[in-house]
């Protein structure tokens, strides 16, 4: 599946735990931010909600947007459940600033910010982060913490961010004449430090955040983003090391076991990818946005049992698009043809604007392993024109076909399953789509005595030919007998051009073809194919150029290789002719007399 669902692991800034704060939080607001660092999503916002609804201050009103925020922050790219949560937050900010008539909590205004950035709008976020810096002086450490994250939040396409700025104000707090030294803005430091592929000042903010900790769960989160500079180096032995010292610091620390899984996802490693989303998974809860993040990696993990298991537990829960389309796709891979298809087909009537080629890629397989060609070649067809770059439709379509028995319509579809390939530097023709298609056009040749076709078949034959010995040529690290198949595809090329014009009335078109051939064959691997193009050669003798000689002589070259050859015997070695019958004895009927002459072939 080409749909990327990059890790949901909540960035840094989400803490406001265990240092002084110019606005006290509650236990519980603390307890529901501290939950929500530890991905136990569920938990976070009905804290947060109820927080808001029994308690309407501006502040709790700033956390439960602020929680959205990072939702929306951390979807993928696309995503509609983006806007949804960009939404509630701007609700939960505006509800906070209209509950602070005399701006003493002037957080939900930057919370507000946040929302324009997360929109894509920077001069307008701007403005209005100036503007509270402006009437708080540039003095309250929140203001210019929080700011700070604002600008580090957002960093996929349509939305906006501004590491320099959010780097400036990190600073600025350490200028303030009270201030507190807290890991939480060493945290956003290094975010923006990342964002702009810095990756040694990153590592230095982090290991200062480190410094100043006072609890596991901030160790496991620092250890963690350092995880992630080193993986974004392309640094993985420290990569590695990082998740591992988070795991030493915090060993229920959810997020680290999804970033390790990522880890091991991107090294094709699917069984360590499985065993650390099943710790993330025991780690964090099993709320509704939990079990739906981890349906997602489930998926790209090929954990495809446990995808169909954990969406049982979110039926009706939850409201993404993605999910019918994860559970098609993965009923599919399952073999669970007829529920795959079920599915996919609600998927496509239920929102037939946003479909994916893997959407008919998948039903295809689906109808084609039901054994209904029509509509597994209709999908299939249709995933090509929506322009499938991964999955090669028309190599599936041309099986189908010539199972069908429409060889001509095979042959087309390996034609176009070529054109495909062409266009893909990772995926270019090889010899064998060539011998794929020129077999294709030799069975409707063969079966609907179709010259016409003819040379489509003689120029794919001769393609194979070139390519299998091109390949034989430029790469030195083939085997023997990798280089023995592939000169086998080269010694048939001429025999299968001159089966493709045996068909012709006209003999000589088969015969230099036939002549080509028996000059590469070895007498010992082609002994049949060898026998063929003998016998061709000796009827060509016998029928066009009338020379019984010479066709004798190459049927006792057919004779050499098999002496036991039937037709090679009848001609070279007929039944003694009949013995004179005595006198008074029947006479032997008309036509009954020996003949050396060959058959007609």
């Amino acid at each position: 599946m080409r749909v990327k669902f990059k890790s949901l692991i909540l960035v840094a800034g989400m803490l406001a735990l265990g240092a002084t704060s110019s606005f006290a939080q509650s236990p519980e607001v603390a307890g529901a931010l501290k939950a929500l660092e530890a991905d136990r999503l569920g938990s976070a916002r009905e804290a947060l909600e109820k927080a808001a609804t029994s308690s309407p201050s501006a502040e709790n009103q700033f956390y439960l947007g602020y929680y959205y925020l990072r939702l929306a922050s951390a979807e993928d790219e696309g995503s509609v459940k983006i806007a949804e949560y960009l939404d509630k937050a701007k609700a939960a900010f505006d509800k906070g600033v209209a509950d602070d008539a005399k701006s003493k909590f002037p957080l939900n205004k930057v919370g507000q910010a946040g929302v324009l950035l997360g929109q894509g709008k920077l001069a307008e976020a701007t403005t209005l982060i100036d503007q509270v810096l402006a009437d708080t002086k540039s003095k309250d450490e929140d203001v210019l913490w929080r700011a700070a994250e604002m600008y580090t939040l957002f960093t996929k396409k349509g939305q906006a961010n501004d590491p320099g700025k959010a780097i400036t104000l990190i600073d600025q707090i350490a200028g303030l004449k009270k201030k507190k030294d807290r890991p939480e803005y060493q945290l956003v430091k290094g975010d923006a430090y990342l964002i702009k592929n810095e990756g040694g000042p990153a590592i230095s903010a982090y290991e200062e955040a480190l410094r100043l900790q006072q609890d596991t769960q901030m160790a496991a989160l620092a250890y963690t983003r350092m995880g992630r500079v080193w993986k974004r180096g392309k640094n993985y032995s420290s990569t590695q090391t990082s998740y591992n010292d988070a795991i030493k610091a915090d060993e229920k620390f959810a997020p680290v076991y999804w970033e390790f899984a990522e880890l091991w996802l991107f090294a094709g490693n699917y069984k360590n990818a499985a065993e650390n989303l099943d710790k993330y998974i025991q780690y964090s809860e099993e709320s509704p946005d939990v079990i739906l993040r981890y349906v997602k990696f489930a998926f790209l993990a090929q954990q495809y049992q446990k995808v169909v298991d954990a969406l049982a537990k979110i039926e009706g829960k939850v409201n993404d698009p993605d999910l019918p389309r994860i559970k098609g796709w993965s009923l599919t891979e399952l073999g669970q043809y007829e529920q795959g298809a079920q599915n996919l087909e609600t998927l496509l009537k239920s929102n037939p604007k946003k479909v994916y080629p893997d959407d008919y890629r998948y039903l295809g397989i689906d109808y084609r392993e039901l054994k209904q060609d029509s509509l597994a070649v209709m999908n299939f067809e249709k995933a090509a024109a929506a322009g499938d770059t991964v999955f090669n439709n028309y190599e599936e379509i041309a099986k189908i076909r010539q199972a069908q028995k429409r060889y001509l319509d095979a042959a087309k579809a390996y034609d176009q399953s070529i054109a495909w390939k062409d266009k893909r530097p990772d995926k270019r023709p090889t010899y064998a789509d060539f011998y794929r298609k020129g077999i294709a056009y030799y069975q409707h040749i063969s079966s609907a005595k179709d010259t016409t076709v003819v040379p489509q078949a003689v120029e794919s034959f001769a393609r194979m030919g070139t390519m299998a010995d091109s390949t034989v040529k430029a790469n030195t690290q083939l085997t023997e007998e990798q280089k023995e198949s592939l000169q086998g595809f080269v010694t048939m090329t001429p025999l299968w051009q001159a089966r493709s014009n045996r068909l012709f009335a006209d003999r000589s078109k088969a015969l230099p073809y036939y002549e080509q051939y028996i000059a590469v064959a070895d007498t010992a691997k082609n002994q049949k194919e060898l026998i063929e193009a003998y016998q061709y050669q000796a009827y060509y003798e016998f029928l066009v150029t009338k020379d019984n000689d010479k066709g004798k002589e190459y049927m006792k070259k057919i004779l050499a290789l098999d002496p036991e050859n039937a037709e090679a015997n009848r001609i070279l070695n007929p039944p003694a002719p009949a013995v004179a019958p005595k006198k008074g004895a029947a006479k032997p009927k008309a036509g009954a007399k020996a003949s050396s002459a060959p058959a007609k072939n």
